[in-house]
């Protein structure tokens, strides 16, 4: 079984802002921001959505990264773990 290590909270992630270079902040995955019933699919069927079961690497989770300075978002794919 592979798991979001960032979800679950094993590691934290800084980024910076492409635009004015302050630090981002991990907002949750983006597939949580599509729609209110999202929560009731599973993790993988979500995965189908987002379109990371399209990349060549599936064990991905794909999170949002919000600069409160500027308010500019980003994308990160985030590696899983094998558990």
């Amino acid at each position: 079984m592979y798991a979001c290590p960032l979800c679950n909270g094993f590691i934290s992630k800084k980024e910076k802002c492409p635009s004015c270079h302050h630090e981002m902040h991990n907002q949750g995955r983006v597939i949580d921001y599509m729609d209110d019933y999202i929560a009731y699919l599973d993790y993988d069927g979500t995965k189908l959505i987002d379109g990371v079961l399209d990349s060549t690497d599936q064990h991905t989770c794909l999170h949002l990264f919000r600069c409160s300075e500027c308010e500019k978002d980003i994308h990160v794919q985030i590696q899983e773990i094998l558990l």
